[in-house]
């Protein structure tokens, strides 16, 4: 067991598991281990299915598919398709690691949208139900991992009522981001103060080799320096094969500090491993100490938990074919160097 998961005396960190996918529970909604398939907050999602490689190695099929499920009332079926595993929520600041071994099914639609395919959770603005503290997706057949950060009131000025930010700006083509990250700004710059709330900032972490797809250059359009990242390798061209990915994250408990995630790719067959990418912001929402200016969860009340499988939005040009992915070898581990690195950034 690698030493940053273990405890004193050498036990075994209690925030530590390996998903059991051989071994499924339950009737209605199906526990593997320490992560579950809930079948009332999975629309579309078609129930997993347990496969077995020729060597006999176990993984799980992951697929949503065009009216599979139409009796899902959580998981907002009317805007979403899910076919997810989540494990259970942690007190937000928690540093740990998730590793995954995760590939897409030949014939996986190639489509100029998003799948979300492994995600973690953090409130922002409201209680847990904030886009993706980090999310590794397919999107055109190649994969993009995101991140995302606060973005306050603190961070802009109103002239004129319209909102004026000297951190999130225009992207106007090649070199206009080098002070920061290309972006998606979730919400329309020109809010007005009255109805501004504390939002997020989503970040481009790494991409592929071949860089953003055309419909990607034009979404995100802004450039973030709220958020810093270290680019150091690109993700893998070729989403049919087995690629391990670790996602290593210390977020804050603290308002207005930051926190870091590191992203990991290695080739199952070769275990040679691979820095993608590391990141450093304000990565989900602590609470405001003032409860007229908090706009989220109380202060120590945030969670955050860890999803893998298929999520993407209710388009029609995903078609009728299931969008399904495999996946295998799920742990989680005790990410103790995190906690050093997050203080290294709070005193830096």
């Amino acid at each position: 067991m690698n030493s940053a998961s273990v405890g004193e005396g050498g036990v075994p960190n209690p925030l530590d598991y390996d998903v059991d996918l051989s071994h499924p529970q339950g009737g209605t909604d199906v526990a593997y281990g320490a992560m579950t398939f809930y079948r009332n907050k999975n629309p579309n999602g078609v129930p997993p299915t347990l496969q077995q490689d020729d060597d006999g190695a176990p993984w799980l099929r992951l697929a949503v598919a065009r009216d599979a499920y139409l009796q899902a009332t959580a998981g907002d079926p009317d805007r979403c398709d899910r076919c997810e595993l989540r494990d259970t929520k942690l007190p937000l600041g928690t540093a740990v690691s998730y590793s995954f071994d995760i590939r897409a099914e030949k014939g996986f639609p190639i489509v100029a949208a998003r799948c979300v395919c492994a995600q973690i959770k953090a409130p922002y603005y409201d209680a847990d139900g904030g886009s993706p503290l980090f999310a590794l997706r397919i999107d055109g057949g190649r994969f993009i991992a995101t991140v995302e950060h606060l973005y306050e009131t603190k961070d802009v000025t109103f002239v004129d009522g319209a909102e004026v930010s000297q951190y999130v700006q225009p992207y106007t083509g090649s070199g206009s981001c080098d002070a920061g990250v290309r972006a998606l700004d979730h919400h329309v710059f020109g809010n007005t103060i009255r109805d501004f709330k504390e939002l997020q900032v989503r970040g481009v972490l790494a991409t592929d080799s071949r860089g953003l797809l055309p419909h990607l250059e034009d979404e995100f359009r802004w450039c973030t320096s709220l958020v810093k990242v270290t680019q150091e390798n690109p993700l893998p061209d070729d989403i049919y094969k087995w690629w391990r990915f670790t996602v290593r994250v210390a977020p804050t408990s603290v308002k207005d500090e930051d926190g870091i995630l590191q992203l990991l790719v290695s080739d199952p067959e070769t275990n040679d491993e691979r820095l993608i990418a590391t990141a450093i912001g304000e990565f989900g929402h602590a609470g405001d100490l003032d409860p007229e200016a908090n706009t989220g969860p109380a202060p120590g009340e945030g969670r955050q938990y860890f999803k893998i499988g298929p999520y993407r939005d209710k388009l029609r040009i995903w078609g009728g074919d299931p969008a399904a992915i495999h996946v295998r070898n799920i742990s989680r581990r005790y990410w103790a160097d995190g906690l050093s690195l997050r203080q290294g950034i709070a005193t830096s």
